[in-house]
């Protein structure tokens, strides 16, 4: 075979084998695309924005700034919403304890405290936006409430007598003890004092001695004359006229616990707590009747709607309103399963209610088609 020959055979053979070869090459070209690729600069997706069900989980605590929603509850769980309806969304404080918080408060427009277990509080400056830790004792009593500014001095309480104060709008906290001495001068109550129910209150019964003669601190409001009424176990009321720093006992209505307290704009004080007990005063906490509801549900939260009528959430989804300046109570939206803690009335006329099943919107009887 001559060389031109050869070469022609060589080239076939060799063109040959580059075809037989390719899915070879390929692969290698697919291979190195691909690594090419992964290891490439470029802007990751955007994610979703984590959706919460706020019907799904323990609320203790809701409160509003114009259109400005906050809520809080178990795990340290705080939510944010423009609008009663949602969507809320999730804020996680700094740091997060996980420890249930019962109470949120907005002090001014832009100032929000939350209060919970173990003396834990959060502070925000941005409603509610980002929240930072400015006290907390790990075991410690839990809180059970906020109120101010008074004087310049905003207050948290709980449980056995546990009272923190602050000067600085929150930023930090001092605790004190209660200077309380027993008022003479108050009339007796038209309310008679109840009989002790060991049922009805697992504190109840309980000697003052067997707990440190500390009550627990459940609920305070600030009177139309600017004084201060804080309420507790087994019937505890304590009214201030110096911005908290001293306290008058006030004669007992009731020999269990109460939970909240209301000023109303008319003047009218009204204190709730266990099986449905509610009594007002006229004339400052000078004298208290009892306020006819119905049924008998433990009432834990309450608000006054923009037409200043006193409003009490309870057990059993109890929701009252009274019309007559907390003379009486009616029930104005169905009853449920699931208990409440705290209510917010909107502009609609319905009213956001916080408790064991979350959020939830309730609306009138008259138009309800929500029945949870």
């Amino acid at each position: 075979m001559n060389d031109s020959a050869s070469t022609a055979v060589a080239q076939r053979q060799a063109a040959g084998s580059v075809l037989a070869g390719w899915p070879a090459l390929l692969v290698a070209v697919l291979v190195v695309g691909g690594a090419v690729y992964s290891f490439s600069p470029r802007n990751p997706p955007a994610f979703p924005a984590t959706q919460v069900y706020p019907d799904r989980l323990l609320v203790n605590g809701v409160d509003r700034s114009g259109e400005r929603f906050l809520a809080v509850g178990e795990q340290g769980r705080i939510l944010v919403a423009d609008g009663a309806e949602g969507p809320w969304r999730p804020v996680e404080p700094v740091p997060q304890r996980g420890s249930t918080l019962t109470r949120v408060r907005f002090i001014d427009e832009q100032l929000a405290i939350a209060v919970g277990h173990d003396g834990w509080i959060l502070r925000s400056e941005d409603r509610g936006e980002s929240w930072t830790e400015v006290a907390w004792s790990e075991g410690g009593d839990p809180l059970l409430g906020v109120s101010g500014l008074v004087g310049g001095r905003l207050f948290a309480f709980g449980a056995f007598g546990l009272m923190l104060a602050s000067q600085d709008r929150g930023l930090s906290w001092q605790r004190y003890e209660l200077a309380i001495t027993a008022d003479q001068t108050v009339e007796d109550s038209e309310a008679p004092v109840e009989s002790v129910d060991p049922y009805a209150d697992p504190f109840a019964a309980f000697e003052a001695e067997d707990f440190g003669g500390q009550k627990h601190l459940n609920g305070m409001t600030v009177a139309a004359d600017g004084s201060l009424l804080l309420v507790g176990e087994r019937g505890l009321m304590l009214r201030s006229t110096d911005a908290g720093e001293t306290w008058t006992e006030l004669p007992a209505v009731y020999d269990g616990s109460l939970f909240g307290a209301l000023s109303l704009p008319s003047g009218t004080l009204i204190v709730y707590g266990m099986r449905g007990h509610a009594y007002r005063s006229a004339d400052l906490g000078q004298t208290w009747t009892e306020s006819r509801l119905p049924g008998g549900e433990s009432l834990f939260g309450g608000g006054v709607d923009a037409e200043g009528r006193a409003l009490l959430a309870g057990a059993g989804g109890t929701l009252l309103r009274s019309g007559d300046d907390g003379r009486s109570f009616e029930q104005v939206a169905a009853a449920a399963r699931n208990g409440l803690v705290d209510v917010e009335p909107l502009d609609s006329g319905a009213w956001l209610t916080a408790g064991e099943g979350g959020l939830v919107i309730k609306q009138p009887q008259a138009a309800a088609g929500d029945a949870s």
